[in-house]
């Protein structure tokens, strides 16, 4: 008995073609399988929690007032990955009534005034993410670091805040 027979089918049952459409079909279902159970890159690499604080000048008291312990916070701006920065976890009142730039100052110097219904806050963040030598990076892909002025929001509240501290 031959193996492949006059009319091109395996042992006289079952063409070649159809053997090779069969082997594509195992090969692409395998490199399928593997590609979806395999480690992605990055994530053998935990995150780690970390903890911030951003102190927002000059914000009306009605805002400060709606930016609450347990909301997500979220940048205005730059894209977090979808998800929120961290959760607020302390809001201080650093001083009341804030402060704004003195107008009409004939000597050169520049002075500040108490603002009518304003407040500065120091608000304690607390998120996850990757810390590689000295680099923040929440949600693996929004870059964290000290004196970065952003615009940051609530799901009430919407304000402007510089990052003053970053805890490990």
């Amino acid at each position: 008995m031959k193996i492949i027979d006059r009319n091109g089918r395996l042992f006289g049952k079952i063409s070649i073609i159809d053997v090779l459409v069969i082997a594509v079909v195992l090969v692409m279902a395998a490199a399928l399988y593997f590609k979806s159970n395999q480690d992605h890159t990055g994530t053998a690499v935990a995150e780690q929690t970390i903890t911030f604080q951003i102190r927002a000048q000059g914000v009306d008291s009605y805002v400060a007032d709606a930016v609450l312990v347990g909301d997500g916070l979220y940048d205005k701006t730059y894209s977090s990955g979808g998800r929120a920065l961290g959760r607020i976890t302390d809001v201080q009142l650093e001083r009341t009534p804030g402060l704004k730039l003195a107008e009409k100052l004939t000597d050169g110097t520049a002075g500040l005034l108490e603002a009518d219904d304003t407040v500065d806050l120091l608000i304690t963040v607390e998120g996850s993410g990757l810390i590689t030598g000295g680099s923040y990076s929440l949600n693996r892909v929004y870059d964290l670091g000290i004196n970065s002025f952003r615009n940051y929001l609530t799901k009430h509240a919407d304000f402007k805040g510089m990052v003053c501290e970053i805890f490990d």
